[in-house]
């Protein structure tokens, strides 16, 4: 049976003046600035005070609704903790002098004041790889090197032992454009690929850092510039981000959020190494908002295990944070797995661009609830490896509301995408660039 709860004080104190007349015959407590009426309605107050604790004791006794200490304990009855904010970890790439020692606890800065502290000794090195093909297309050659080369972009690279000799230079700055490849400008045009035994020269160091500060604000993207607090003689004062990027960085988990993983676990009973077994230690790790657990994939024997970090401003993992959930995920596998078959990784991120030629009503406030409605789509509805149909990006832009005025979207005109989105395996579609009229 529901119960009763009165909707606010006003309808507690008229109840209680009704029943007072009723039982006083001939009093009136309805008379302004009387002392009866005053009395009653003290009393009636504090009555809606306590249908009001009442009220909360019925949302904090059920875990679908409590907050706050209740939801944690609520959790810890299923051994689920409430995840801390965590620091970011990552590389920023040293330049300088060969030879030059960058000591342990060395601090680099961001241009907004972030600071991240090294966290060991490293020296400085003149180092030569091995390149496993050069191709060119206009002006630009992409290097491939036969591991990963731990640069970041502007490093400057001498490139030598191509037989075609336009390949060749010296003190190139790079664009750094994955873990094993770069792209630098060359003059005239070389024949494509080039051939011979080709190296690859620099003096740069990669230094693994840690931010100070905790939360999603510390973590940079690759290429973000970081800047020694004292100078140290034979090192460049700037240093970048490697591809892998300073990653890890989370807020503490929200109310919302530990919700979700309690209602994950209650729902979904956990058998050891089952899919939600998996979900559930992938999602005990801070930012992890979105598994993918793909059985019997790429062969018999194996699982593939993608996921997402929905809050991050890149929602693709770094390469340290599918290691953080790689670890996990290996503590649990059984004894007879071979830690190979067992494979977690990132998805790669499908960008898909929206430009809408119309939009009724065209105001601010619902181009900003356009926006919103997308990223909940792409954050909650999109999957590994499927596509994303016309119908459901349509719909979901047609029930946009804007909630600032409470107008629904009455029309719109979407000339990209303009089909099917496709997705290939190992691929996710993520928002990309929005255009409004």
């Amino acid at each position: 049976m529901a119960i009763n709860i009165p909707t606010s004080a006003a309808e507690v104190v008229k109840r209680a003046k009704t029943d007072v007349q009723r039982e006083l015959t001939g009093s009136n407590p309805f008379l302004r600035n009387s002392w009866l009426g005053a009395l009653i309605t003290g009393c009636a107050n504090r009555i809606y005070d306590f249908y009001l604790q009442l009220k909360e004791a019925f949302k904090q006794s059920l875990p679908d609704t409590a907050t706050d200490d209740i939801l944690e304990r609520w959790a810890s009855i299923w051994n689920i903790n409430r995840n801390a904010a965590t620091v970011a970890t990552g590389n920023v790439v040293a330049t300088g002098t060969a030879g030059t020692t960058i000591p342990v606890g060395t601090l680099y800065a961001s241009s907004d004041g972030l600071i991240y502290e090294s966290d060991l000794s490293v020296v400085l090195t003149a180092s030569v790889i091995s390149v496993a093909s050069i191709t060119r297309s206009g002006t630009t050659a992409t290097v491939t090197t036969t591991s990963n080369h731990g640069l970041a972009s502007n490093v400057l690279v001498t490139i030598a032992g191509a037989v075609e000799t336009a390949y060749n230079v010296s003190n190139a700055a790079i664009q750094v454009t994955g873990l094993d490849t770069f792209t630098y400008q060359v003059s005239g045009a070389p024949s494509t690929p080039a051939t011979g035994t080709i190296t690859a020269a620099f003096t740069a160091i990669p230094v693994p850092v840690t931010s100070q500060d905790y939360g999603a604000d510390v973590n940079q993207l690759a290429d973000a510039e970081l800047n020694l607090q004292s100078p140290i003689a034979g090192v460049d004062n700037a240093a970048k981000v490697d591809y892998a990027e300073i990653g890890g960085g989370t807020d503490q988990e929200t109310d919302a959020e530990l919700r979700d993983r309690l209602l994950d676990r209650v729902r979904n009973p956990i058998a050891h190494f089952n899919v939600a077994e998996i979900t559930a230690v992938a999602k005990g790790i801070a930012g992890v908002t979105r598994v993918f657990v793909q059985e019997v994939t790429p062969a018999l024997g194996q699982v593939t295990i993608y996921f997402m970090r929905d809050n991050d401003s890149n929602p693709i993992p770094s390469a340290s944070e599918v290691a953080t959930v790689n670890t996990a995920i290996q503590a649990i596998k059984p004894a007879n797995t071979d830690s190979a078959d067992v494979i977690v990784a990132a998805p790669t991120g499908v960008s898909v661009d929206f430009v809408f030629t119309s939009i009724t009503p065209n105001t601010s406030t619902m181009k900003a609830a356009i926006t919103a409605t997308l990223g909940q789509f792409f954050d909650e509805q999109t999957d590994v490896s499927a596509n994303i149909t016309q119908d459901a990006y349509r719909s979901a832009i047609f029930n946009t509301i804007d909630t600032e005025t409470g107008e629904r979207l009455t029309a719109f005109t979407l000339t990209a995408p303009a089909a099917d989105v496709t997705i290939a395996s190992g691929e996710i579609g993520t928002l990309g660039s929005i255009t409004y009229p």
